[in-house]
């Protein structure tokens, strides 16, 4: 009997179950490849770890002097903490590439690759984090060069290909190699495997002694103190050097992922709560609609468990369709999306059968559905058949008369939209409740399409302590005077940086002449250093150490020590948020000679056509003492970073599936009132009423509702838009997003909500031009 009644429940409600199918496979889709993403990429991250005995710590040490080197080492030997360390064999010599679309004599740094690069010969590695060889070339290779994935992505864009050769002039000689394949490793991301002959014949000329030292911790020793402890031992040895965690490399692999899937699991979960609202409207407005029958299956001996069984089964076996649809459409698009998201994650990711996500999404989807259709149900329990045949749940309406027709003035239309309005209070909370979560990811969506998309300078200041519009390096002692008299200079400064320890962690101490004279600076609370005994620190080192406003702190250097004021809080994602800004004399209490080489300019107008001109003339007044620079201007005009264009991606497929969710759902809705209003749409068509009058009144109807929900959801958007980056950023050194959210993005999203909506539902209520008065007459 049950099979027969749920059977019934799908042929009456085929057209509804379908519109509810499409929007669970849609958040169930969205949630299950989120889930799947952070979880198997940071599962890969961790199984590469184990498998290939990867580092704890990466020390990259530059000194000519051989007892320092040994010195190091013996110190890393005698520290207890350390089970095993392993030097890589590699040499680091001065290399350009030859290529037609670099030009080997530009001074952009984001154009011209040539460097310093560390090569180290094949096949002779160690046991820590062994390199895995992948996409490689099967045919024969003179001159084989193996480079890693990230190593193609950062500084060739992805441009080489196994097969593919590439010319080198190393120490002035072109060397034509071919691209033998390329490894995947958690550390050694920096090195180009070449033939040792071939090596062995370049190791002559310009030789820089750069050293890696790949450093495994013994068993629960922490990674953070040990990693604080040797930035600290080398800066105290004045030894040029750098260590990198494990933790930072694990950063660079996932973060991007972890920050894509955040969006798929946050706008799946708004989506999922839209599902829920829509069972439990289809499920009450069907027992209203059909209590007679109700009454009629309890008369006939259907009981009452089995009446809501059939319900509640019919929205469990749909959500479980849509849920297994989803994961099939997964399995189906994981390895294409898996090649594309190499360019951000770095790394190949297996991508085997998730059970964890498949079960959490699961039960989330699923399982919140049972127990919403178990709510929704429960009114079928006090409804007796007798009552429920003669009268239904309500056998007369004492509500007041809203909008009177006959007393009230204004057009007929839109009098009769706003008293259908006021009829249908289910109805109204399920359009609001849609609509605001709808305005919610829409306002996020403009919110980072604006400030990372559009105006990626914005990300950038949120990221550093000052913005600027143009970097350059020039080999003088203090260029700025020459530079901030050039046309469409609006302010020049230098910056300069150093390693301190402050309570046994490495921070980044960051200079320059006075930094209330620099512009933009990205302080959070307080103000910036004035004296040489004041700081200002980052916000992150502050959370970290307990520092308020205010405390004295001692920062720590090479046979130096000096007690500061603490001033305000900084931001900076340099060092991951550890560092202090303090002005050019309160280095001289450290023992620091302040280079100023470095210099950063606002232009005109942040305009790239400006800061062209300005480079140009820097250019000619420096010549060859012009080392470097970078156009931040340009750059992020053309929008060419993956971050930029990825922002773009997701803010045009939140938008797309945000309209596709109000279309959904709409759909399901129009078709319940137009049927539930059949016989009342008829009589209005006798009376003389239009379809496209009845048309216009149907969508009117909604607007109080999709306005509200909308508007809500759009200012609730906005207001939180940058706690949400917050979350996001929080990795990078990010304690606080200050971007714009501006009062126009609400506008914009409601405004476009509202007209989206409004289109929608007038298209989908065509369905009233097929009603007459004539098809309702009964015998």
């Amino acid at each position: 009997m049950l099979g027969k009644l749920i059977k019934a429940n799908f042929r009456k409600d085929m057209s509804h179950m379908i519109s509810f199918l499409l929007i669970v496979i849609l958040s169930s889709f969205l949630m299950h490849l989120g889930l799947m993403l952070i979880l198997g990429y940071n599962s890969q991250f961790e199984r590469k770890v184990e498998e290939l005995h990867s580092p704890d710590l990466m020390v990259y040490m530059a000194t000519y002097d051989e007892e320092e080197r040994r010195a190091i080492l013996d110190y890393i030997s005698s520290l207890p903490e350390v089970d095993f360390y392993e030097l890589v064999p590699t040499i680091t010599l001065a290399t350009e590439v030859v290529r037609d679309d670099i030009d080997p004599d530009s001074k952009d740094a984001l154009e011209n690759v040539s460097g310093t690069y560390d090569y180290a010969p094949y096949g002779e590695w160690g046991t820590l984090d062994k390199p895995v060889f992948v996409d490689l070339y099967e045919g024969p290779v003179d001159e084989p060069i193996y480079m890693s994935r990230l190593y193609n992505q950062e500084i060739f864009k992805g441009a080489y290909k196994a097969g593919d050769e590439i010319t080198l002039k190393i120490n002035g000689r072109e060397r034509v190699f071919t691209v033998a394949g390329f490894y995947e490793s958690v550390s050694l991301y920096n090195l180009f495997y070449i033939d040792p002959v071939t090596l062995a014949e370049l190791n002559s000329g310009d030789v820089y002694p750069v050293y890696q030292i790949g450093i495994r911790l013994a068993d629960g020793v922490d990674v953070n103190e040990e990693y604080n402890k040797l930035c600290n031992e080398f800066d105290s040895r004045q030894i040029a050097s750098s260590v990198i965690s494990i933790n930072e490399f694990q950063l660079l692999y996932t973060q991007m992922i972890n920050i894509i899937s955040v969006f798929l699991c946050a706008f799946a979960v708004i989506i999922t709560l839209v599902v829920l609202v829509v069972i439990f409207f289809r499920i009450t407005n069907s027992i209203e609609q059909n209590i007679t029958n109700i009454g009629a299956l309890k008369a006939l001996g259907y009981t009452t468990h089995q009446i809501r069984t059939a319900h509640i089964l019919e929205f469990v076996i749909t959500a479980c369709i849509g849920f297994l649809v989803s994961s099939g459409l997964i399995y189906l698009i994981i390895s294409p999306l898996e090649v594309l998201l190499r360019s951000v994650a770095y790394m190949s990711w297996d991508h085997p059968f998730d059970p964890v996500s498949f079960a959490v999404t699961g039960i989330v989807i699923v399982g919140s559905s049972f127990l919403v259709a178990l709510k929704s149900t429960s009114s079928i329990k006090g409804l007796d058949p007798v009552i429920a045949l003669r009268f239904g749940l309500k056998s007369h309406s004492f509500k007041r008369n809203v909008v009177p027709l006959d007393s009230t003035g204004g057009p007929l239309v839109w009098l009769m939209a706003l008293k259908s309005s006021f009829a249908s209070k289910k109805q109204n909370i399920l359009v609001t409740v849609v609509m605001f979560s709808i305005g919610v990811s829409m306002a996020i969506a403009v919110f980072v399409g604006y400030n990372v998309g559009f105006k990626p300078e914005n990300l950038q200041a949120l990221l550093s302590d000052s913005y600027a519009d143009v970097l350059v390096r020039v080999n003088d002692d203090n260029p700025i005077s020459e530079i901030e008299d050039l046309p469409y200079v609006e302010h020049a400064w230098w910056k300069d940086d150093f390693n301190a320890a402050c309570e046994g962690t490495n921070i980044l101490a960051v200079v320059t002449e006075d930094w209330n004279q620099v512009p933009n600076v990205n302080m959070l609370e307080g103000r910036l250093p004035k004296y040489d005994d004041e700081i200002a620190v980052g916000k992150k080192l502050a959370e970290s150490q307990n520092i308020m406003i205010g405390d004295m702190i001692v920062l720590e250097t090479a046979g130096h020590s000096f007690e500061y004021t603490v001033t305000g809080y900084a931001q900076s994602s340099d060092n991951y948020g550890l560092i202090v800004l303090m002005n050019e004399d309160g280095t001289t209490h450290l023992g620091h000679e302040c280079s100023k080489y470095s210099v950063y300019l606002i232009v005109e107008g942040s305009s790239p056509a400006k800061s062209a001109k300005v480079i140009e003339n820097i250019d000619s007044v420096f010549g060859d003492r012009l080392l470097m620079y970078v156009d931040y201007c340009t750059a992020l005009a053309e929008g060419a970073d993956p971050t930029i264009m990825l922002a773009r991606v997701i803010c045009i497929v939140l938008i797309i599936v945000s309209l596709a969710v109000i279309w959904l759902t709409m759909m399901l809705l129009i078709k319940t009132i137009i049927i539930k209003s059949q016989k009342e749409l008829g009589i209005k068509k006798a009376l003389g009423f239009t379809s496209r009058q009845l048309r216009t009144e149907l969508s009117l109807s909604l607007m109080p509702s999709i306005c509200l929900g909308m508007s809500v959801g759009a200012i609730i958007g906005i207001l939180n838009s940058n706690t949400f980056l917050t979350v996001l950023l929080s990795a990078y050194g990010v304690s606080k997003s200050n971007m714009v959210a501006a009062p126009w993005m609400m506008v914009l999203v409601i405004v476009f909500g509202v007209i989206a909506s409004y289109l929608m539902v007038y298209g989908l209520s065509r369905r009233i031009k097929k009603i007459s008065a004539y098809s309702l007459i009964t015998e």
